[in-house]
């Protein structure tokens, strides 16, 4: 994250249903960079809600998620396999690069939630716990659709490298194959009560406010997006800190269409005070 001058400051009061309201300082630029000064925050599951008289709630997943999931899992146990790399990795801190190449519109395959389900395929069975991967960035290639294209599966890749932040050189496995990219999707609940466990859903919602009313974004084509989360962070999963941040930018007048790369870091640190950063710039086409 570059350097900034001058930068605006301000007050977000989040209401809580749960607690006291907060009052979280903001700093900011007129259009591209801003920071939330907290300790970064994360939604851990896809739902919060319990049944009434505590017992589990069945949750459907989507059938065309898992299967995606399972693929990339298969895909990376098949290389690591062929390199004599055994699984689990060893514990560590990891950067994951992914790639999307698809007919499809940026909207279709949001790079968040395409994120979380590559991760989710990773989790456990490649990385024994997705709290060690500590950066990870998604790029989106739009391919130009044919007159006799499928218009029912698009013809799209996905590319994943996987990299250990503690030594230098390449990835330690990297996999490529043409399959039908699924985002992350929120699971079916079944026989579940309406109790919210969480008022951190709408947060982006309160931090968002004072940042709109002095923040112009340049308007673009695409955008490049970065975000650094500073502090407690070895155990929290970065693509669940970004759940509670990211949202920030729809606020800010941009969509899912425009993000054509998004890159997460989280840093631990006892230092420097707790934060979390965005970086907005134009992307060349």
């Amino acid at each position: 994250m570059k350097m900034h001058g001058s930068l605006y400051t301000d007050i977000a009061t989040v209401v809580n249903a749960f607690r006291k309201d907060e009052k979280v300082p903001l700093s900011f630029d007129s259009g591209s960079y801003f920071c939330v000064h907290e300790e970064p925050r994360e939604l851990s599951h896809d739902t919060y809600y319990e049944s009434d008289d505590g017992t589990e709630i069945e949750r459907q997943q989507s059938v065309l998620m898992m299967a995606f999931q399972e693929k990339v899992s298969m895909l990376l146990r098949a290389k690591s396999k062929s390199m004599g790399i055994p699984l689990p990795l060893p514990k560590g801190e990891y950067r994951v690069d992914i790639t999307v190449t698809t007919q499809r519109q940026a909207d279709d395959v949001p790079p968040l939630l395409v994120m979380k389900a590559v991760l989710d395929g990773i989790n456990k069975e490649i990385i024994e716990n997705d709290r060690q991967i500590y950066e990870c960035n998604i790029r989106y290639h739009y391919k130009t659709r044919y007159a006799n294209a499928s218009q029912y599966r698009p013809n799209e890749s996905l590319k994943i490298e996987l990299f250990d932040l503690r030594s230098s050189g390449g990835p330690i496995i990297e996999v490529s194959g043409d399959l039908y990219i699924v985002p992350k999707q929120s699971p079916i609940l079944r026989d579940g009560g309406d109790r919210l466990l969480s008022d951190d859903t709408d947060r982006h919602n309160y931090l968002a406010r004072p940042l709109k009313r002095k923040m112009k974004i340049a308007p673009c084509k695409s955008y490049s997006i970065d975000m650094c989360f500073t502090g407690d962070t070895d155990d929290k999963d970065i693509d669940n800190m970004a759940l509670i941040y990211y949202p920030i930018l729809g606020h800010l007048g941009i969509n899912e269409a425009q993000v054509h790369y998004l890159h997460l870091e989280k840093r631990k640190s006892t230092t420097s005070p707790p934060s979390i950063e965005t970086q907005i710039k134009c992307k060349t086409p």
